[in-house]
This record gives C-alpha cells, sequence and structure tokens, in this order.
C-alpha cells in the first residue's frame, strides 16, 4: 500500500514546490508514494502545471514597490501590523487540519510553512521540516524602525519553536565554511544542534548530464563562446522592472563582446515558447531543463535566491548576484556568495552595460572564482540532501 505524504511548501516564488517535487521523487525510490501538495501563490499554479495533486491554502503576499523593492511599511500595515497575520495564520491552520484529516498522511513534510507544523503536532502526525531561513531580518526603515525591530523580535521567537516541534529539522545548504545561509542560522543556544545541515537539494547531479561542450552545441553555441544564463526567479511581482533593466543592458553587450546570452522569464505557464530572440540573446518563458542549461553556461545571473546560489555552487558555475533592494534574505545570500569567494555583486541602482560587461569579464576570466566554484562543486559531489531527506521521510512514515 502506498504512503501518503502531504508536502506544503511556501507558495512564494518556485524555489520551496521544487524543492518538495525533488523530495517526492526521491521518497518514491524506497516505497510507493502518494503526493498531496498544500501550497499558495504561485507554488500552487506550478503544482497544477505540473499535474501534481495541488490544494490551494490561503494566500500570503509581500508587498513590493514597482522598482522590485520589498515594501515594508504597506506589508506591515496591510497585515494591521500582526493583527491580521494572526487571522490568516488562523484560517490557514484551519485548512491545513482539514485536508490532513481528509487525507490521512503518513507524514507531513513543511517547506518554509510554520503553519503545517503546528496542523501536523495538533493530528499526533510524524513532521519532516526543511528550512534554511530560521532567523528572518526584516529591513530596517527609519520611518518604521521600533515596528521593524518588534516584528523580527517576534518572528524569531516563535517561529524557532514551531520550527522545532517536527521531528526532524533538515537545513538544505553547505556545511562550513561555504553556508549560504549563515547569518539566518545565528540564533539563540538553545537551537544548537537542533537543525541539520544537509547540503544543496538537487533533482540532477552534474555527473548525470553530458559534457558543457555537448550541452552548448545543444543550445546553437560554440563551445568557446561564453554563454551567459540569466534565470528570472524569485516573487512574480518583483520580476517586471529587472527584466526591462537587465535585458536591454545584456542585449547590447551580447552585441559588443560577443556573448550568447539566454533568459529564461520564470513563466511555466507558457512552456519553452521564444519570446524573442536579438543577436546573441534569446529570451524564452520558460527553460524546462533548467540543468541542462546552468551545466551549458559559464555564468549565471541570479537574484540572491538561495535554491539559486546552491544550484551554481553544486554545478562550479560563478555568479553574477542582484539583489532585489530591502530584500534581507537575498541581500544576506548575496553577500555571503561573495564572501566565499563564488560571485559578484551588484546593487540594483548599479546596473548599467558598463558595470555588468566589467562584472561578467571578472567572472569569466579571473582563476579565483573558478577556484572558489571548483572546491564547492567538489564537496556538493559528496553530499545527497535529498536522499537524506528522503530517508528520514520514509522512515517516519513508516512507523
Amino acid at each position: 500500500m502506498a504512503l501518503r505524504a502531504y508536502l506544503a511548501p511556501c507558495g512564494l516564488g518556485l524555489g520551496h514546490v521544487r524543492r518538495c517535487e525533488i523530495l517526492l521523487k526521491r521518497m518514491r525510490e524506497h516505497k510507493p508514494v502518494e503526493g498531496f501538495f498544500a501550497t499558495y501563490g504561485e507554488g500552487f499554479s506550478y503544482i497544477k502545471k505540473a499535474g501534481l495533486r495541488a490544494l490551494r491554502v490561503r494566500d500570503f503576499k509581500i508587498a513590493m514597490k514597482p522598482n522590485g523593492e520589498v515594501d515594508v511599511e504597506r506589508t506591515l500595515r496591510e497585515l494591521g501590523y500582526g493583527l491580521k497575520f494572526v487571522g490568516l495564520v488562523g484560517k490557514q491552520l484551519a485548512q491545513d487540519v482539514r485536508y490532513m484529516s481528509a487525507i490521512g498522511p503518513d507524514i507531513v513534510i513543511s517547506d518554509t510553512r510554520a503553519v503545517a507544523v503546528m496542523a501536523a503536532k495538533l493530528l499526533s502526525l510524524p513532521c519532516v521540516c526543511i528550512v534554511h531561513q530560521i532567523r528572518i531580518y526584516i529591513p530596517r526603515k527609519r520611518r518604521m524602525l521600533r515596528v521593524s525591530r518588534l516584528a523580527e523580535a517576534g518572528l524569531v521567537a516563535t517561529l524557532g519553536p514551531i520550527w522545532l516541534m517536527a521531528d526532524a529539522v533538515f537545513v538544505p545548504d553547505f556545511p562550513e565554511p561555504y553556508t549560504i545561509s549563515l547569518m539566518n542560522l545565528r540564533l539563540p543556544s538553545f537551537f544548537d544542534g537542533r537543525f541539520k545541515l544537509v547540503g544543496p537539494m538537487l533533482e540532477k547531479r552534474p555527473e548525470e548530464l553530458p559534457s558543457q561542450e555537448e550541452l552548448k552545441e545543444r543550445l546553437g553555441v560554440e563551445p568557446e563562446e561564453p554563454l551567459i544564463f540569466m534565470p528570472i526567479t524569485g516573487m512574480k511581482w518583483e520580476r517586471p522592472f529587472f527584466v526591462k533593466k537587465m535585458v536591454p543592458i545584456l542585449s547590447e553587450l551580447a552585441e559588443k563582446e560577443g556573448l550568447k546570452v539566454i533568459v529564461s522569464f520564470g513563466r511555466p505557464d507558457r512552456g519553452e515558447e521564444v519570446a524573442f530572440e536579438k543577436g546573441g540573446l534569446r529570451a524564452l518563458y520558460w527553460v524546462k531543463d533548467f540543468y541542462a542549461c546552468l551545466k551549458a553556461c559559464d555564468v549565471l545571473i541570479t537574484r540572491g535566491g538561495h535554491g539559486a546560489i546552491l544550484e551554481a555552487m553544486s554545478y562550479g558555475k560563478p555568479m553574477l548576484i542582484v539583489p532585489p533592494p530591502s530584500h534581507t534574505e537575498k541581500m544576506l545570500n548575496s553577500l555571503r556568495a561573495k564572501e566565499v569567494g563564488v560571485a559578484k555583486v551588484l546593487l540594483q541602482h548599479e546596473l548599467a552595460v558598463k558595470t555588468v560587461g566589467k562584472a561578467l569579464r571578472a567572472l569569466l576570466e579571473e582563476t579565483s572564482y573558478k577556484r572558489a566554484v571548483g572546491e564547492s562543486m567538489r564537496i556538493a559531489s559528496e553530499l545527497d540532501a535529498a536522499g537524506v531527506v528522503a530517508r528520514e521521510a520514509v522512515k517516519l512514515a513508516s512507523g
């Protein structure tokens, strides 16, 4: 008889749902498993499109400014400075309890969705938690300084103990000194040893794919031509400004410096339809085989998402990272990637043909970046995060 897994990923962006999708596949290597995905927002749309069982829970949104910056004041205001947030949590909890009671899962797997952990414990169900942002930093704005500090302290005080309610808590990140979410793991001593660093969760490993040269040829790129890959990731509200800013810059650089550029707009609903092609730049709505493009490229351009950074490090690819303004987690991820030597970082207001071109040349030519990503790739090859979490989930589900 098949096990039943209730997978509850955060629905902001696609990184969390993709991790849960990978985990479900790895669990099925051990036993037949029926998967039920309880999520919201883009995560829900992705699961529906993938043909998996999708259960919608109440949405949670972060307000954004037109330039892709997190609007801290509006977010806190729309959440009633915490009061509406409590109501939202209550409604999401009621939905999770109702779904779990109807499905009767053998295991609950939460990826950065604390409410699902609470629901599992209320129903005495075994639970695995995947999380890399245990400590949350709220952007400090002068007008909202006191409120931001109080909200941040409240989140640390409440979320940490909730994660620890799970039977096992895994952090999908590199061990030190390459841990990218290091700042988000700085917690009081009470939490010491309660979270297990297991490494990046990958659907495909580099050695499972053809050579970089062969993959470039499949994409119509000569092996010696530098290939830049820019998948547009993150929340959908932060993407439009970045696309309008970066695509013209990369198009000009492709023409001037002989670069080849592949851009993915992160729209799985449109499939691999070509949005447009100009000179050496090709823009697609969606790249189905992300890992093939990642291995084919010479440099990855990303926004500082935790999953994208770890995937690039696992594939030995240096990065140009442009974190969204006021997005503290992505800013900290970006600065940490720069610190360990695998990336250059540009702030959004610094974007220009000159600055982007200079950064890309350094990443393509300087040996220090190749050494650093070579070492991170070696470490990743010795880890199997998805396998570790899958085995623990199946063990707990089997009683």
